[in-house]
């Protein structure tokens, strides 16, 4: 079985695709198939990615900053983050993480004067994800998800950043992929939490069996 070799997977998508919903719905599989799986997200719980949460939520400057600081913010909470994915994949755990490099790279080139291949070169030689699954969720859904939260809205959860990021994350795919960042599987976000982990299984399978 394609799960018995530890594997490094990435849940990709916009704010409100609900790539945490389905992050923690993998790593429960792994669990109950009693699979050592370790659930991770960035920006990460270390210092770095505390200031970046606190940057994302405006709590901690009013205007946010620009995209090529943000950036290598987020390739500096990545550096010690990779260590970690690496060091749990050499003990035959999967890691199940909550984005990753496909984000900055979405994210980021928000600034037309951010190059694909700047924010790939800032993020070399990170840890390599077996497989990335993007969750394909139209804005206005994404914005409706949003808005039912009880939570504060971070810096880009706005129709215009979201419409820019989504064409991005699409437009960019192959400067990704040719990076040699991993496999892209996109899967459909709009169903239900149950049918989405159902299909994110299937293209498991199909991916790593086949």
């Amino acid at each position: 079985m394609w799960s018995d070799t530890s594997r490094f997977i990435v849940l990709e998508g916009l704010d409100g695709a609900g790539t945490t919903t389905q992050a923690a719905r993998l790593h429960d599989y792994f669990t109950k198939l009693n699979e050592d799986s370790f659930l991770t997200r960035e920006p990460t719980d270390g210092p770095i990615g505390k200031l970046l949460r606190e940057i994302l939520t405006g709590r901690l400057m009013r205007h946010r900053l620009a995209e090529r600081e943000m950036a290598l913010l987020f390739a500096a909470d990545r550096l010690e983050h990779s260590r970690l994915v690496e060091s749990k994949l050499l003990t035959g755990s999967h890691v199940v993480c909550d984005r990753y490099i496909f984000s900055s790279l979405a994210y980021q080139t928000l600034d037309p004067a951010i190059t694909p291949e700047w924010v790939m070169d800032i993020n070399a030689g990170f840890a390599r994800p077996h497989l990335t699954l993007f969750l394909d969720v139209p804005v206005d859904e994404c914005l409706r998800r949003i808005s039912s939260r009880n939570e504060s809205p971070t810096v880009y959860e706005k129709k215009d950043f979201l419409e820019t990021i989504d064409t991005n994350y699409k437009r960019l795919a192959a400067s990704y992929y040719n990076a040699n960042v991993g496999p892209i599987i996109v899967v459909e976000g709009t169903t239900p939490p149950d049918e989405v982990h159902a299909e994110i299984m299937r293209s498991l399978e199909t991916h790593f069996d086949g």
